[in-house]
């Protein structure tokens, strides 16, 4: 984006990049994660299902079980620490 003189706004001085730990990472980022991890195996798994049935298939069962297993592991998270 430009401003109002054409030049490119910087992002706020208190935002960097790079101060970003691991640690930073709150449980629902990682189970975001994991879910998007779990449909793109799936949908790799649909494809690759048009060429070996038998390894599209077992693909898309483990995306599957992937992508459900986010967010079970947040209801569990959820009802163990009540937040």
């Amino acid at each position: 984006m430009t401003g109002s003189d054409g030049e490119a706004d910087d992002a706020p001085p208190e935002f960097d990049p790079a101060d970003i730990d691991g640690s930073d990472i709150e449980p629902i980022g990682a189970m975001i994660a994991v879910a998007f991890t779990g449909a793109v195996i799936g949908l790799v798994g649909a494809g690759v299902a048009l060429f070996v049935s038998d390894l599209g298939l077992a693909l898309i069962g483990v995306g599957v079980v992937v992508a459900l297993s986010s967010p079970f592991a947040y209801l569990r998270l959820r009802r163990r620490y009540e937040y």
